[in-house]
């Protein structure tokens, strides 16, 4: 690790003690929460947008927007350690950031008297006690999610109600998360009971080995990206986010860039932002192109913020950081349509790219020499939106004007609107019956 990284090494653990601290002087809310049908659980870095002047969970809160319209009460619960809560988000959620410190600090001293297998046990049990004691509160019919932990899932099946995980990025065998050879010897308690998935390559992934272990696997696309496609004239936060999204200047191509948090960690560029060839790239072409640099949603909601648009400034200068901080709070499917290219390290970005016709490029090397990611948006590659480039300026400049010669592809969106309403709809009919969420495995809607 170089000296610069170090730097930002230590600056990113300062800001991580400063997160903890105010944390936990926010008041835990989790004993406020009223009945509800369903129950949304999601953490500050889940929220990449912001409507009405509110920290937006861009695809839970669309979810939970499509269960309002449905006469569904949903309500919100923030996971730790957040400080987006109450007033300052949607769905006003409510926080239990001072009860999870807590338990994590008597963890430790127990770790100290009795080792380390009793505190975890202890730890374990007292925290699915804490999910126990908000399902009681809030009486839920599902509770959704996004990679909910493990004691959240033991506590929906002790209490009988079903937690199921949004997909929010890729899915693929060697995630961690999702893959067979990781999941195949996970306790059924300890996962979720379905996952909601964007397309058909993530529904293939995950039923490998959740199948044969009775959890459903289903197809109900992107809430987020599908409002922008349907034509609702009472969806008031299209219609805001279309009246407000900056307007590109001028007639030069346009490269979206997306951002990725934790890049230090990897170690990939000696900035700990950016790949130190796509810097010199743009750089290079800053006249010839219109950049557009796009902060990931952590970036924007964390205090590595401060670290991102100082490398920003001082690299390209403080008008385009501005520009390009500004243009990040613009609506993703939005940017997208003015966008020409994309290039990321490996961000999920480059899938919903495709969904507009927009050729992405990664510069990620694991993706493409069998290091662990080499089934990461195997699709997208394989139908020609996506390729994997050396970390070579040269390549990435040849890349740019050999795919602009190309243009546009055919957008790849389908439109799962009926498969999100048939699984809102059977919410709804649990709801409305007073039964239990669920139909029987013959009526059921999944792919």
């Amino acid at each position: 690790m170089n000296k610069n990284n170090i730097i930002l090494w230590v600056g990113m653990m300062l800001s991580k003690s400063k997160l903890l601290l105010q944390g936990f002087f926010i008041r835990d809310t989790w004993h406020t929460l009223g009945p509800c049908d369903v129950l949304l659980v999601r953490h500050d870095n889940d929220c990449g947008y912001a409507y009405q002047g509110k920290a937006y969970a861009h695809l839970l809160d669309s979810f939970g927007d499509l269960c309002i319209k449905k006469g569904l009460k949903v309500r919100a619960v923030a996971t730790p350690i957040s400080v987006l809560v109450g007033s300052r988000a949607y769905n006003s959620p409510v926080s239990y950031n001072q009860a999870h410190i807590i338990i994590g600090l008597f963890q430790r001293g127990l770790k100290t008297i009795k080792g380390t297998n009793v505190a975890l046990k202890w730890a374990k049990s007292h925290r699915v006690a804490m999910w126990c004691d908000i399902l009681d509160k809030a009486e839920p019919k599902i509770v959704v999610g996004i990679q909910p932990d493990e004691y959240l899932c033991r506590a929906g099946k002790k209490k009988g109600i079903p937690v199921y995980d949004l997909q929010h990025g890729v899915i693929a065998d060697e995630h961690s998360w999702y893959g067979e050879n990781y999941r195949i010897s996970t306790p059924i308690e300890d996962l979720p009971d379905g996952f909601l998935c964007w397309d058909e390559q993530s529904v293939a992934t995950i039923a490998k080995w959740a199948g044969k272990k009775d959890i459903r696997v289903i197809k109900i696309g992107n809430p987020w990206f599908l409002r922008f496609f349907q034509d609702d004239p009472n969806d008031n936060l299209v219609s805001e986010a279309i009246a407000q999204r900056k307007k590109l200047r001028g007639a030069r191509p346009t490269i979206l860039v997306s951002l990725q948090w934790g890049m230090l960690q990897q170690e990939v560029s000696s900035n700990g932002i950016l790949v130190d060839a796509l810097e010199k790239v743009i750089i290079e072409t800053i006249d010839q192109y219109n950049w557009i640099l796009r902060l990931h949603p952590v970036q924007l909601r964390s205090e590595e913020r401060k670290t991102v648009l100082k490398y920003l400034t001082g690299t390209f200068g403080a008008e385009k950081a501005q520009e390009w901080l500004e243009s990040s709070q613009d609506a993703l499917p939005l940017v997208l349509h003015q966008a020409d290219l994309h290039i990321t390290y490996n961000s999920t970005v480059v899938i919903e790219a495709a969904w507009m016709g927009v050729r992405s490029a990664l510069l990620d090397q694991k993706i493409c020499n069998g290091d662990g990611k080499e089934n990461y948006y195997a699709h997208e590659r394989s139908i020609g939106m996506v390729e994997v480039l050396p970390q070579d300026p040269t390549i990435i400049k040849q890349w740019i004007t050999n795919t602009l010669e190309k243009g546009r592809a055919k957008p790849t969106l389908q439109d799962s609107s009926q498969a999100i309403d048939a699984f809102i709809e059977e919410i709804a009919d649990g709801a409305n019956n007073g039964g239990e969420f669920g139909r029987p495995s013959n009526q059921r809607s999944d792919i």
